[in-house]
Formats: structure tokens, sequence, C-alpha cells
């Protein structure tokens, strides 16, 4: 009779107080504009970018993991279609994006919410010296597609709920090949979600919020791929480097890093051969910045200060580096960044990053 009472008890927490996750399936369209960050953009951005957008995402309410960004929040897929406007010259893009979205409220109906997105797009219009020279936004078919949306979400009952979402996506190739100016749009975007198992959330105790104030030190490598010319595709060699450095937190969530970090890039090596210089392929800088820390991500802006460099190849002294990063298990962290200079992307790289605390 025991085990029948403890069944009944589990199947009634499963079918309503114990549920844990909800699944929302969504549509939403898209309109926006994009931005000439360079006045040789000029005669190609004026046009209205405009699409269409479905995706999956998954609210799970459990400690676990509400303790990943200390927040609510929903993690999903989305397949997103744009068109520039500009059929000729830019064409469409077809983009597979993996997003996060933490809720900064959810009081009543209304929810507010940030949405990171990062994924992979494919350009059927690009850059070609004979028949596509006006296009020096993309240059590979392949590219990175990153977003930052800022969401209003509405649910109107269980079931369904309605969002406007405000929208900054950029599309660039990480600096594989040139040209490579990137593109820069925001979109206005108005969707709808079908929810299944709609879940009433409810504040975390303020034991759970418990974060460390000490320093923490990393040590890490990086790794991508360069293009010695920056007209072929195909000449790709690596770049390899170590970085290390110190993360001091200054609230929940805000705190400021101090780095160094070494690379040589094979590219810059067969450049040097190329023209005949005698530039070593050998960089070095050091690092400072802002991060934010939620749970097991990091947002990190930097600036670097190059120490070596090879500087006929290389006139920059400074650059910026954005960066993410996630804990996987224990201290072992994986992560993405984009180096810049001012306005102009150069490259992105892969990260493992063993952190101490």
């Amino acid at each position: 009779m025991k085990k029948v009472i403890i069944l009944l008890l589990v199947l009634s927490c499963q079918l309503s107080y114990c549920q844990t996750v909800s699944t929302f399936y969504g549509l939403k369209s898209h309109y926006g504009f994009i931005i000439a960050h360079t006045p040789d953009l000029e005669p190609i951005s004026q046009t209205n970018p405009y699409g269409f957008q479905i995706e999956m995402s998954k609210l799970r309410a459990s400690d676990k993991a509400w303790k990943t960004c200390f927040c609510y929040g929903r993690t999903g897929f989305a397949f997103t279609y744009f068109n520039y406007a500009n059929p000729s010259v830019l064409g469409n893009s077809y983009n597979l994006i993996y997003f996060v979205e933490p809720y900064f409220t959810y009081q009543g109906n209304f929810k507010l919410s940030l949405r990171g997105s990062i994924g992979a797009t494919y350009l059927d219009t690009i850059f070609d010296e004979e028949t596509n020279p006006n296009n020096v936004l993309f240059s590979t078919p392949f590219s990175f597609y990153l977003a930052l949306s800022l969401n209003l979400n509405y649910h109107i009952n269980d079931k369904y709920a309605i969002n406007v979402s405000a929208n900054y996506n950029h599309i660039s190739n990480g600096g594989q090949k040139q040209p490579n100016k990137g593109m820069n749009f925001p979109t206005l975007s108005i969707g709808v979600d079908r929810i299944i198992d709609n879940l009433k959330l409810k504040p975390k105790p303020s034991e759970l919020k418990q974060y460390s104030r000490s320093w923490g030190y990393y040590l890490g490598s990086f790794a991508s791929l360069r293009s010695s010319d920056r007209e072929a595709e195909s000449s790709n060699h690596p770049l390899i480097g170590i970085m290390g450095g110190a993360l001091k937190p200054l609230s929940g969530i805000n705190g400021f890093n101090l780095g160094v970090e070494l690379w040589y890039d094979w590219s810059d090596e067969k450049i040097a051969q190329r023209q005949a210089i005698s530039d070593s392929a050998f960089s070095s800088a050091l690092t400072a910045g802002h991060h934010f820390s939620v749970g097991n991500f990091y947002f990190l802006q930097q600036f670097g200060i190059y120490v070596t460099r090879p500087r006929n190849i290389q006139n920059n002294w400074l650059y910026q580096r954005y960066s993410f990063w996630y804990q996987i298990a224990n201290r072992w962290t994986i992560g993405a960044s984009l180096i810049a200079y001012g306005r102009v992307a150069d490259h992105m790289d892969g990260r493992l990053i063993y952190i101490i605390k």
C-alpha cells in the first residue's frame, strides 16, 4: 500500500507541481535596415532586410538550471531567413542559430529577456571581382552569425505568448577572406510562441546566489585558420596561441580582467616570405578589460596592446577582443573570441581555458 501511495504522489508531481521544463515553439517576422559603418558601404546599404524565423527552445526551472546564470532562461535553436532586398548584390542568407535567453523580469503575464545568438550562415550572393564587385560585405558563402536581442514577451494564456524584439544582427566570415566588411543590421521582430507545459516561475532562495569575491586565474590556448592571401580562400594556415590572466569580481555579475596573449601566425610567416621582409610571425600582447560572469557564462570585452608584432604586416598597435566562455565541467571552459581593429573585424578563434579559483 505504501508503494502505491508513493507511486501516486510521483505521478501527481510529474503531472502538475513538479514539472520543471517548458517547451516553446516560435514563429516570428523580421524587418530592419543596414548600417553603413564605413562610407564605401553607403551605396549598398540603402535597403531594408526582411525575413522570418522558426525556433524551438526549452525553459528549465530546476535549481541546477537556474544556477547556470542565476536566473530563469530559455535555450534553443532557430532557423532564420533574411532577404536583403538587393538580389543582384546582396542576395539572401540562411542561418542556423543557437541562443540563450535569460529573463530579467517574469512577474505576471509580462516577461522581459535578453537573447544572445551565435550560429552559421549561408550566403547565396557574395563578392566576385568581375560579376559582383560592389558586395564588399561578404566574400565567402559560409560565415558566422551573431546577434543580441531585447525581448518583451506577453503570455496570453498558458498555451500562447506574443513577443516584440529589437535585434542587432552581425554577419562576418571572421577574416578568412577579404573583402570582409561584414554586415550590421538591426531588425524589429514580432512573433508568437506555442507553449507546452507552461511553468509558473517563482523567486529562488537567496542562498543560491552566493558568489566568490576573490581573484580567479586562468590559463588557456586558442587556435584559428587564416589566409596568407586575403583574396584566396584556399590558402589557410594555422594560428596557435596561449594565454593567461586574472579575473576579479566586482559584483555578482561584473568584474575586470588582466592578461597576456602570445601567438604564432603561419599566414604572417607566408606573407613575410612572399614579400621578402624580415618580420617575425610571433605576436604578444597585454590585455585588460571588463567581463560579465553569470553562472557558467563569461562575456569579456578587452583591449589588447601589442608588445611584439610583425610591424610591416600589422600596422595597428591596439586591438579589441570580444570573447564568450562557457564552463563545461569543473574548471574547464570552452569559448570563442573575435579580434577587431576599430570597426574592422579581423578574425575569430576557438578557445580552451582552465580557470583556477
